[in-house]
């Protein structure tokens, strides 16, 4: 017997909950005794943005290597118990991807000492985290919309 759908929502609601936990930390943790300076800040905000932008294209390329590509083979039914278990862990394995882009955006609200510069962080994340939503077609036949 395999878990019910909503289940799945209720555990992406989770991570949502997790992701909006991790802006408040971005306005409450102590800042640096000795904030970046604006040349730092501009530097650790573009690596950290590449790195963001790692991991988001990331979570699309793991969709498709973990478990995507099975289901529209036809070789990975996600109606099934096994199925249901290796794509509510894709889908984890996704979410949480959305969370460490959103701690690196706590990062550099932590050095800058400026929460606001996590917003972008957290506004990317929230996006992909609702692309990754646990949708119906993900257990239509083939796996498409």
């Amino acid at each position: 017997m395999t878990a019910p759908r909503w289940a799945l929502w209720i555990l992406w609601a989770v991570f949502a909950a997790l992701l909006a936990l991790e802006l408040r930390v971005a306005y409450v943790i102590p800042p640096r005794p000795h904030p970046w300076y604006d040349a730092q800040v501009a530097v650790a905000g573009f690596v950290l943005a590449l790195l963001s932008v790692l991991a988001a294209v990331g979570t699309f390329t793991l969709r498709e290597m973990l478990a995507m590509r099975e289901i529209r083979r036809g070789s990975l039914d996600p109606n099934t118990p096994d199925g249901f278990a290796r794509l509510r862990g894709m889908l984890m394995v996704l979410w949480s991807l959305c969370l460490v882009i959103g701690v690196l955006g706590v990062l550099l609200a932590w050095g800058a000492a400026r929460p606001r510069a996590a917003w972008p962080y957290f506004l990317g994340a929230g996006a992909l985290l609702a692309l990754h939503a646990p949708r119906r077609w993900l257990f239509a036949s083939g796996g498409r919309e």
